[in-house]
């Protein structure tokens, strides 16, 4: 049954079985054998880059870092004693920040939610919103899941914010294709229209994780979201028939290997030289 739940915490959402935005673009890509997607559906690997995005949506959607950071009195994570409270942290769900994270980790998070909030429209959007809303449902037997970061009921809208290295507009279009966000766009939709019955606008806020800490607002044009949709259609046939064979297989064809693109142009200028 389709169902959206206000204030469920992140690491429960986490633990669901149902495939989120991440497994659904693994699954998409057929590159990638089902032998891996396997291991790569039951991995959750913590990085420390994730930790930054966590804390830009903590402050810029909720307003504080109060239920999130762990201040840990310590200037490095060397000694034995600092990476245990380290671990500790992280096991109770809270990112760790010692002295010297501060300045490196805490400011530019500050600096990017200013930025976002002075924006004219990004700060326009962030308003009468809830703040990582889940959402689950099925497809075709399939359970299906999606967080929305900020969810507008009453303006029709999904709100999707991205800490990323560049807000340019040119960028930003590199980094949707390069990271699926189209992909995990239209998944979300999916799930809105599951719960809802409605199709809710998609909007996109970008800001930069270093200075100037610029920010970009954005959506997705109709065919962005119909090859979205295309390779989810791919991702849930794959799951489906591995799922129901029990096989999950590797590259079992015979390959011929060419060359990349950019090999290729430098083998031809130092042919020329």
């Amino acid at each position: 049954m389709a169902t959206l739940i206000y204030d469920l915490d992140e690491t429960e959402y986490h633990a669901h079985e149902a495939l989120g935005s991440t497994s659904i673009k693994t699954l998409s890509d057929t590159g990638i054998s089902m032998a891996e997607v396997k291991v790569l559906l039951s991995t959750n690997e913590h990085k420390r880059t994730f930790d930054v995005g966590s804390l830009a949506h903590a402050l810029i959607l909720e307003g504080s870092l109060d239920r999130l950071v762990e201040r840990v009195d310590v200037d490095a994570w060397r000694t034995i004693e600092a990476k245990a409270a380290k671990a500790h942290a992280y096991a109770a769900g809270k990112i760790p920040i010692n002295n010297s994270e501060v300045e490196s980790i805490l400011q530019p998070v500050e600096r990017m939610a200013d930025s976002v909030m002075s924006h004219r429209l990004a700060s326009s959007l962030l308003t009468d919103f809830s703040p990582e809303v889940s959402a689950f449902w099925e497809q075709d037997g399939i359970k299906l899941k999606a967080r929305f970061d900020a969810y507008r009921p009453n303006h029709g809208q999904l709100i999707d914010l991205k800490t990323t290295r560049s807000a340019r507009p040119n960028d930003v279009r590199k980094s949707i294709s390069d990271f699926g966000y189209y992909i995990q766009a239209q998944h979300y939709l999916n799930g809105a229209q599951a719960v809802t019955g409605f199709v809710p606008d998609w909007k996109f806020i970008f800001v930069q994780n270093c200075e100037p800490y610029t920010v970009s607002v954005g959506s997705l044009d109709p065919e962005a979201l119909r090859q979205a949709q295309a390779r989810i259609d791919i991702a849930l046939r794959r799951y489906q028939e591995a799922q129901s064979s029990g096989n999950w297989p590797g590259y079992e064809t015979e390959y011929t290997y060419g060359l990349t693109p950019w090999e290729s142009i430098r083998n031809e200028e130092m042919t020329n030289e």
